[in-house]
């Protein structure tokens, strides 16, 4: 296990937590990142172990960063173990010329998920109905979000499976590109600058 209590921060939040909305991210700007800048935190110093001693936890457990895209859009994706807020916690925006959609993954008031869409000539935003393909066979309204998450992961390994072809929900390819943002991120936080993407793969990560 690597020392989480060195003067040098260890990235955490951005990798555990950050990396699906990295990934969502990619899927609605159908487009790469060039470049990135970001700053991880640590805002709880320490933490109590199994044994009940306080130990120092110098991790990230807050992060944000701004990115440009090849196609001139722009982001920025924020990630935290500490903010409050219901669990899963994942909310995506997404803004252009023709509209918005507000997507949230968040178990609130009996829902576990939600969309709201506006547009340039109804700007309040205003509920969309998520399909019922999108769901897993046989949900229920109201269903708690792990049992659709985890019933939901069953059900398209099983679609991929009897398909054959090359339709998934996600590989190897897919994973290595969010990691690069994910690295190229921390090469950002410890130089103190933007970093361009493709990362160089003889880019000292270190100051």
């Amino acid at each position: 296990m690597p020392d989480t209590g060195g003067d040098e921060i260890r990235v955490s939040s951005l990798e555990g937590y950050g990396a699906p909305i990295i990934d969502l991210s990619l899927w609605f700007m159908g487009s790469r990142l060039t470049r990135v800048v970001g700053i991880l935190k640590n805002f709880v110093p320490y933490r109590t172990n199994a044994d009940g001693a306080r130990v120092r936890t110098n991790i990230d457990d807050g992060d944000i960063y701004i990115g440009e895209y090849a196609n001139g859009a722009i982001c920025s994706i924020q990630s935290s173990y500490v903010t409050v807020g219901n669990y899963p916690g994942l909310e995506a925006r997404a803004y252009g010329s023709q509209g918005a959609l507000i997507c949230r993954l968040v178990e609130e008031s009996g829902e576990c998920q939600t969309i709201h869409s506006a547009t340039p000539d109804a700007v309040e935003f205003s509920p969309v109905k998520i399909p019922d393909r999108l769901f897993p066979p046989g949900h229920e309204p109201g269903e708690p979000w792990p049992s659709l998450f985890y019933t939901n992961l069953i059900h398209n390994f099983m679609e991929e499976i009897a398909s054959g072809g090359d339709e998934n929900q996600g590989n190897f390819a897919q994973s290595a590109r969010v990691q690069e943002i994910i690295n190229a991120v921390e090469v950002s936080h410890r130089k103190g600058r933007w970093v361009g993407l493709p990362l160089d793969p003889n880019l000292d990560m270190h100051l």
